[in-house]
């Protein structure tokens, strides 16, 4: 692989600024982020416009980017990366590749899904620096520049442009989304502890003794702890019958559909959708779906020629982002992004004859995960290679060469 080199663009850059730096923002919108921070030791509009003279640093020809979307706040992991894809630009063909990377990749170095890089190296002193370095010899490219946004800069960013125009695939139920807030909601039951005799613990298969219990909005004891002394233990499927209240229905119908931020989240999280998409590789193609749409919006004249628009997602990314880019590049990335016309995305799955990726039994690492065949990334150094080249089409999955 050869060492990344910087993209020398023309002096004449200065001169076309003008309208488009406005474009820079947006762009990173594009790229589930943006490098503008807090207003402590934001840098002038002057410096933001006449930042120039750095370079953008390539590999082969081509800018590479990794985008991790995270929950924050107080979700549950908040720094695990739920959207984990790299956007690659060739800077000649003007070509965009998007690749999305499954979240329970094994990272044998770590000892760890892929979904961990970040927190693990928030530890370290650079969550960014770890994930791109740790991905990009994965794929068997370079990647200088990374970014990531939580899930309240993306709802806001959404609305911000007055929502998203997506052209949904493929029709789809999902009765067990999760409603944000409500992960411990006993749903009318009530935990007590009490004295459960031995026919009772015969009934419900547990130890007899003082134990917790969950009673149902009858007085009935629904469930119990195995033993005295223990918590509850409950299965996925327990979950969802005995809390119904901590889940809602999402329906999407196939055809181009209308999205607020709420709504374009949920469809991009979903994880127990009916018709194949309970999947994370169905997943990782709608958030490329997601991404492109945005993108579009973003673009559009309408967005472009309302200032509070710009100014709104501005401030909105600036609390919700994160980004090791320099400002004095973004009047580079201004033409990075002017020249863009075609993006294709690939999703790294394990479909086909002879897949990229699969899942070895469980007790081998602890837990369901995806290695490629033999652990040996070799075969998905080729394929990127050959996405790269112009040699593959885009499609569905990795597996599916058109």
């Amino acid at each position: 692989m050869d060492e990344i080199k910087p993209l020398k663009l023309k002096p004449g850059i200065k001169r076309k600024i003008g309208k488009y730096w406005l474009l820079v923002p947006l762009f990173l919108v594009v790229l589930f982020a943006a490098w503008w921070k807090s207003d402590s030791g934001s840098p002038s509009v002057v410096s933001f416009v006449f930042g120039l003279g750095s370079t953008l640093k390539t590999d082969n020809g081509r800018v590479n980017i990794l985008l991790l979307g995270i929950a924050g706040g107080n979700h549950e992991g908040p720094n695990l990366t739920d959207t984990i894809m790299v956007a690659s630009a060739d800077v000649k063909s003007h070509q965009t590749d998007l690749i999305s990377l499954p979240r329970d990749l094994w990272v044998d170095e770590h000892k760890a899904k892929i979904n961990t890089l970040y927190q693990i190296g928030l530890s370290r002193g650079s969550g960014l620096d770890l994930a791109k370095n740790e991905i990009g010899d994965m794929l068997g490219i370079k990647i200088p520049y990374a970014v990531r946004v939580d899930f309240n800069g993306f709802i806001k960013a959404v609305d911000l442009v007055g929502g998203l125009d997506v052209n949904i695939e493929r029709s789809f139920d999902d009765y067990s989304y999760p409603v944000p807030g409500k992960e411990n909601e006993l749903c009318g039951y009530k935990e007590e502890e009490r004295d459960v005799s031995e026919e009772e613990g015969e009934t419900l298969g547990v130890e007899p003794g003082k134990l917790k219990v969950l009673m149902d909005p009858e007085g009935k004891i629904a469930t119990a702890a195995a033993k005295p002394g223990a918590g509850f233990i409950f299965t996925d499927q327990q979950v969802f019958d005995l809390f119904p209240c901590r889940f809602e229905h999402l329906s999407f119908t196939n055809g181009k559909t209308q999205m607020d931020g709420s709504t374009a989240l949920k469809f991009v999280r979903s994880r127990h959708g009916t018709n194949t998409e309970g999947t994370d590789f169905a997943r990782s193609k709608r958030q490329q779906l997601v991404l492109q749409a945005f993108r579009e919006n973003v673009l559009s004249l309408g967005t472009l020629s309302d200032l509070s628009k710009v100014t709104g997602l501005i401030k909105t990314l600036g609390a919700s982002v994160e980004s090791n880019i320099p400002v004095a590049q973004y009047p580079e990335f201004i033409k990075l992004v002017k020249g863009s016309q075609e993006t294709k995305s690939f999703v790294l799955d394990t479909s086909g004859k002879d897949p990229l990726l699969v899942a070895p039994p469980t007790w081998q690492y602890g837990a369901w995960v995806l290695i490629p065949p033999d652990n040996d990334f070799a075969k998905i150094h080729q394929y990127i290679s050959d996405i790269f080249s112009g040699k593959l089409s885009a499609s569905e999955s990795a597996g599916k060469k058109q």
